[in-house]
Parts: structure tokens; C-alpha cells; sequence
């Protein structure tokens, strides 16, 4: 009699609620008739699972099913049929996790700074064998699929050599069993398919054809072998994302992917529990892709229902990129708490902190000058903020994202933060935490969760209140061969000019920002001119705020006059970048762009409005009149 599939010594059944876990086990035997089950802890048999009548055998094959095994373990199998008999030595009901994403999840820290192993702790190794979760976890070449070696898989006695000599290799996952065990009391299962310095690209779930050459094939592979469904994953990438070419496709991937996991684990609500990235030493002056990925990071979890993001960016590293064991206790933690949360229902865990608005004030002191300053108000902070020293992070960046040090003063005050400023807030100014590679910040609440990276943000009201719609439908020109600067160009006649009518977005959000009009395919390795035309309708006269964004030089017409231009427009865009104040009378108005395509190098614009005639009550409450669009 042997078992082919369903159940393997070691495993994690993923136990479901109070139910308890079921297992669906195949094999061969001999014998034919039903399939009788036992099942013991430390040689005491299970209440109602002495030889339980769990299937049946016939023409020397078997099916069989186990129902509400109930969380705990280490349990002793035995089957029957007839005199034919097979065990399992030992396997657990519990949670099990899928560790996927790059090195950071592999685990690159020091290994001597690993967890201690556990008992009712295990791992499926990738080469998907069932053992004791210990550090390193990710043995790569052990695999069986090619995407992780691009070769043969190593041999077991090679892979147990390289588990014994390797002086890096600890990662987060142990680290998170052991708090989870603690937090749940039920064994604890790791999946183990994360692998260093991969992409958004290899994890696509297009590439699930491609089998053992495609990660994502391989991850759905391992949860495949298990039969079981799972609790949740946990993710830590986006390091390999961080450049011009697909910082902007990240929000859409990550998309993609989580939807693609939730199809095909057969599970609609999969939690996602990812962290945002933590700090790079590098020697590259501009981390404007860097701290765009965290910045979509941040906001994903408003994006996708289920998904909870952690922050890294205070932990301590062992090397130029990767966290140290040290820093991995304290990500454990705070994955743990967020996994408690979103998977438990724990309502005494809070989410992370979560930025709930920046806004300019001004102060008038009896001695002194007025202090002209920032106030940040923060939601879901245990206990007041607090810092090691003097609180730091918080920079303003100009447009062209270069950090601007005019905060000398930061000040905690429960959930928020007051920082003065030592002069009048440039206009094009927007706030950062955690500008740059390696910025220093060390603010964070009670239960020492860190304030995440964000930005740059708009300094002002609300950032949610008050702010229409994109404006996504164009008629679109062809490309005009031009050398004349944009600012001498006269409003254009687009109708003449071959265009098409284009509505962006309709696959989600192009380059993972909402209203972000893309014409980088088009326009790559390309000069010259391309023009834009909508209408603007208005139920009302109304004062408007014309916020824009852009990367290449960029003009914009309104009713056929020039309204703005700005001839200096240079990557990234920036939603909202600048700004402009116009009253228009009811009716339709015309809406004309011009972009400079900058050699190829301009990928496209936002275009959005905000009343400034309504009060600031009826902006949070949306209660007013807003304008419509059309071409």
C-alpha cells in the first residue's frame, strides 16, 4: 500500500476555522474494499478516528478522504484495507503561507542571527519535501523547475552540504512561524518559493504556460502538491522594479498578480501581506524609481481588497540591500500582527499607520515671528508617536524630485506631526518620508510599527476631498514632425491632424497610476509634436483649480487661448505637479494639449480639476456639482 498523493510525512494540513482541516489522499494497494483510518498523538488515538471508514480501494488503486482533522499535532496515520497497511509518521493541522517575492523573503541575513527552529513549525523545501523550518529555507537549486536554477536541480546531499555551510541565508519566515504559533497556538506551514533578484516580469502570471520555467507555474506548482488550500501570502519585492522602464507597470502587475493567485488558489478574499521596500545603499544619486515603487506599495492595500502593507524602511541590514536577522524579528512581528488582522479578525491589532492627510498651517507666536510649517495627521497609530532621538524622515522635494532641507524642526503630537518650515513653502514643493536610498527615519507608534515611506505628496486639505476625475478620453493626433518650442506653437487644429479618439485606462491603470494619459509605445525613440483635444461641460459657473502633471514639455490651451505652458517639463510625471486657478461661466469649454515628445523620452500626462468655490465640508462630503467630460 502507498500513498501518491494528498498527504506527506511532515506535513501542514491548512486547517479551515473550527472545522478543522480535510485531506484528500490517493494511492495504491493491494487489496480492495474500505479504506480505514486511525489517528493518534502521542499514542492516543483521536476521539471518533479509530479505523474510521474514510474510502474505498478497488483495481489496486485507492481514494480516500479525511474530514475535520482537528488543529494540532504532531499526528500518527495508519490506513487499512484489509491486511494492507501504510503510515504517516507524523503531520500537523495549522496555517500555511506561501513565501514568494525576491531576496529580501529568500533571506540573504546572517545566518548567524537565525531563528530557532520549532517543532510545529514546517517548511516545504523547494525542492517540495516536507521538513523542519529552519534557516535557509530557500535552497534554490533544489529545485526541480528550471526557473530557479536554469539548469539540473542539485543533488540532496548537495543541497543538505550548502544548508550547513552557508553563512547567509536567514530571511523573515521563521521568524513569522514563531510569532504566528504564539499568536494562533496551531502549527505553522511555509511554502518556500521566493528567489532573489527576480522581477514583476517573471512572476507573471502570463508566463504560467511556460511551466517549470516560470515562477509563478512553479509557486502554483508547490501549493498544487500540498491539496490544500492556504492562509495567505507573504511578499517582499519590487527591488528589481525600481527603474524608468517599469516603475509605472508596478501597481498594474501587482494587480494582476494577486488576482491571478485568488483564480487560481480557488480562494476570492486570498490575503496578501506584502512589505514595502526598506532601504538600498547605492551610489546612484536619484531614487526617484525606488521611492516610487514604495510610494505605490503604500497605497496598494486602497487598490486591493484583502492586501495589507507592512513598512521595513527602519530595520537594520546586513549588507547594501538586504535586511539582517536583526531587522527580520521585528518584520516577523509586524507581518504577524498584520496576518493576525487580516486573516484572524484580531479587532484588538490595529492596521499599520496609514497617512490620513498633510496640510500647510501657520501660527502666530506673541515673541516671535509666525511659524510657517506642515501638519501630518495619520490614522491607526497605538499610543502617541514616538522617536529614537530627535524625529526624523520628512523632506520637501521640488519638481524635478530633488530633496529641498527646509524643515528644522519636527514636532510629535499624538497621531500627528508639525514640521516648521524656515521659509515660505516653494509652490511646486510636495512632502516626502523617507526620501532618497537610505534616509533616516526613526518615527513610530506604540507597538513600534514605522510611519511607511510615502511621496511626494501634495501639501494640502484633505488628499482625498474635493478631487474630480481624470480626464482619460482624448482625441488623439499623429505625431507632427515639428522643431518649434511649444510655446510658440498656436492652438491646434487636432481634427486636421488625423486623430483617433482614445480612452486610457480600460485594461487598469496604465503604468499603475490612475488618468495617466500614456502614449510611451508610440512615442519611444520618436520627436516632434503630438496634440490632445476633449471638452469640459459645466452645470454651473464654476472656480477651478486645473491640476496637472507631465513629463516633456507640455502646453495647455482652454476655449482655443493659451492657459499654461511650461517648456521645461522633464521625467517623472508627477500628478498634479502644477497647478492653475480659472473661473469659467456654465456651458462646454475646449480642452487642447500640446506635448513635446522630448525625443522620445516623454511618456504622457494627468489632467484633473478641484472647485475652489465650494466649502471645505461639502469637498469631503461630495456633496456638490461636478463638472462632465467628452470629446
Amino acid at each position: 500500500m502507498k500513498i501518491l498523493s494528498g498527504l506527506a510525512n511532515g506535513q501542514v494540513l491548512q486547517r479551515l476555522g473550527s472545522r478543522g482541516a480535510n485531506a484528500r489522499v490517493e494511492g495504491t494497494s493491494a487489496e480492495s474494499g474500505a479504506v480505514f483510518a486511525t489517528i493518534s498523538q502521542a499514542g492516543r488515538v483521536l476521539k471518533g478516528w479509530k479505523k474510521r471508514a474514510v474510502g474505498k480501494a478497488a483495481r489496486g488503486k485507492f481514494s480516500m478522504e479525511l474530514k475535520g482533522v482537528p488543529a494540532g499535532g504532531p499526528y500518527h496515520l495508519q490506513l487499512e484495507i484489509g491486511k494492507d497497511r501504510v503510515e504517516i509518521a507524523s503531520f500537523f493541522v495549522g496555517d500555511v503561507w506561501v513565501l514568494a517575492g525576491q531576496s529580501n523573503m529568500e533571506g540573504v541575513g546572517d545566518i548567524s542571527g537565525a531563528a530557532r527552529s520549532h517543532p510545529l513549525i514546517r517548511a516545504l523545501s523547494m525542492r517540495r519535501e516536507w521538513r523542519l523550518a529552519s534557516d535557509p529555507l530557500h535552497i534554490t537549486a533544489e529545485s526541480p523547475d528550471v526557473c530557479h536554477h536554469g539548469g539540473a536541480p542539485c543533488t540532496p546531499e548537495e543541497a543538505e552540504r550548502r544548508r550547513r555551510e552557508s553563512v547567509k541565508g536567514t530571511g523573515v519566515g521563521v521568524f513569522f512561524g514563531r510569532e504566528m504559533l504564539k499568536r494562533s497556538g496551531v502549527p505553522q506551514g511555509l511554502l518556500c518559493t521566493a528567489h532573489g533578484g527576480t522581477s514583476m516580469e517573471q512572476w507573471s502570471p502570463e508566463r504560467k504556460r511556460l511551466g517549470g520555467e516560470s515562477l509563478y507555474a512553479s509557486m502554483l506548482e508547490s501549493v498544487r502538491l500540498t491539496g490544500q488550500p492556504v492562509s495567505g501570502v507573504l511578499w517582499y519585492q519590487g527591488e528589481s522594479d525600481a527603474n524608468e522602464q517599469v516603475a509605472p507597470l508596478y501597481t498594474g502587475r501587482m494587480q494582476k498578480l494577486v488576482a491571478a493567485t485568488r483564480r487560481d488558489f480557488d480562494h476570492t478574499k486570498l490575503p496578501w501581506i506584502i512589505v514595502q521596500l526598506g532601504r538600498f545603499f547605492n551610489v546612484n544619486p536619484s531614487a526617484t524609481w525606488w521611492n516610487n515603487i514604495q510610494e505605490q506599495q503604500r497605497i496598494l492595500p486602497n487598490k486591493i481588497k484583502y492586501l495589507e502593507t507592512v513598512p521595513a524602511i527602519d530595520l537594520p541590514m546586513d549588507d547594501h540591500i538586504h535586511i539582517g536577522a536583526e531587522g527580520f524579528v521585528d518584520l516577523g512581528e509586524r507581518m504577524a500582527r498584520a496576518a493576525d488582522l487580516l486573516v484572524y479578525g484580531n479587532r484588538k491589532e490595529k492596521r499599520p499607520p496609514r497617512l490620513r492627510r498633510i496640510r500647510h498651517y501657520a501660527s502666530s507666536r506673541k515673541t516671535g515671528p509666525a511659524v510657517n510649517g506642515i501638519e501630518v495627521i495619520y490614522d491607526d497609530v497605538v499610543g502617541p508617536l514616538k522617536s529614537s532621538g530627535e524625529p526624523d524622515g520628512f523632506m520637501l522635494v521640488n519638481a524635478a524630485g530633488m530633496g529641498v532641507p527646509l524643515i528644522y524642526k519636527t514636532t510629535l503630537q499624538g497621531n500627528s506631526i508639525r514640521l516648521d518650515v524656515q521659509a515660505l513653502i516653494p509652490k511646486d514643493a510636495r512632502l516626502s518620508y523617507g526620501h532618497g536610498f537610505v534616509p533616516h527615519c526613526n518615527i513610530t507608534d506604540g507597538r513600534g510599527f514605522p510611519l511607511p515611506v510615502f511621496g511626494p505628496c501634495d501639501i494640502g486639505g484633505d488628499q482625498a476631498a474635493g478631487f474630480l476625475p481624470y480626464v482619460t478620453e482624448w482625441k488623439v493626433s499623429e505625431i507632427v514632425a515639428t522643431t518649434e518650442t511649444l510655446d510658440k506653437v498656436p492652438c491646434p487644429d487636432v481634427d486636421q491632424l488625423n486623430p483617433v479618439v482614445k480612452k486610457y485606462g480600460e485594461q487598469g491603470f496604465d503604468f499603475g497610476m490612475d488618468g495617466f494619459i500614456n502614449e510611451r509605445p508610440a512615442w519611444q525613440h520618436k520627436g516632434g509634436h503630438a496634440y490632445f483635444q476633449a471638452k469640459l461641460h459645466l452645470d454651473e459657473s464654476m472656480k477651478l483649480l486645473v491640476l496637472m502633471g507631465y513629463d516633456g514639455p507640455f502646453k495647455l490651451w482652454l476655449d482655443g487661448k493659451p492657459f499654461f505652458t511650461d517648456i521645461k517639463g522633464v521625467n517623472p510625471c508627477i500628478p498634479d505637479k502644477s497647478r492653475k486657478v480659472v473661473e469659467l461661466n456654465r456651458g462646454s469649454h475646449d480642452l487642447r494639449v500640446g506635448m513635446d515628445l522630448n525625443s522620445g523620452q516623454a511618456w504622457g500626462f494627468f489632467l484633473r480639476f478641484r472647485r475652489k468655490d465650494v466649502s471645505p465640508a461639502k469637498l469631503r462630503a461630495g456633496n456638490f456639482v461636478k463638472p462632465t467630460y467628452s470629446v
